[in-house]
């Protein structure tokens, strides 16, 4: 019986804890098909279609972003940033080596119940509650982390290219399909 209930609380424990932790995939295949534009962005390649966007706008500044409309009711922005600006000083404040780490730790707090305040400060700054879908795509050469929360017109993408200190950063009122598409239209190179 006590073996029972102690199989039964261990697969409770790694239950909780699997849907805690972001949802790792690889990272969908490149799909640059005909009759579309491709834009190269620093070290980005994306590929895109009247058919998808109304416009694209580049806004020149510090942050180099590049604007995706779709009609007047949606858009996405794709911004180019030093790590430590697009993740708000996240890896000097866990006193990590770069972006990919800080992120990785980020990801993995959410469920855990043993959280310092700083913890659950940053979890909280970044937008990352209870419901929040988690989510982690991986190629070669490039690593995606994705937070989304539903109806949200924040939902972000960080996309690292290599061991990079820089970071694209997508915003936008978007749902995990459009992630799918939107990582199936870049590719680092």
């Amino acid at each position: 019986m006590i073996k029972q209930l102690l199989l039964l609380s261990l697969f409770a424990l790694t239950a909780c804890s699997s849907q805690a932790q972001p949802t790792v995939a690889s990272w969908p295949a490149f799909n640059c098909s005909t009759n579309t534009v491709s834009i190269t962005f620093v070290d980005l390649r994306i590929c895109t279609s009247a058919e998808t966007y109304s416009k694209v706008e580049v806004l020149a500044g510090v942050t180099p972003t590049l604007v995706f409309e779709q009609g007047e009711t949606r858009f996405d922005a794709l911004s180019y940033e030093s790590a430590d600006k697009a993740l708000s000083g996240l890896p000097a404040r866990l006193e990590v080596a770069n972006a990919r780490q800080a992120l990785d730790a980020l990801f993995s707090w959410r469920g855990s119940s043993n959280l310092s305040p700083k913890q659950q400060a940053l979890l909280q700054v970044f937008g990352i509650e209870a419901e929040t879908r988690l989510m982690q795509f991986n190629n070669s050469n490039m690593t995606a982390y994705v937070r989304l929360n539903e109806g949200a017109a924040d939902n972000t993408v960080f996309i690292i290219v290599g061991d990079s200190n820089n970071v694209y950063r997508l915003i936008g009122n978007f749902n995990e399909a459009d992630v799918q598409r939107w990582l199936s239209l870049v590719r680092a190179g």
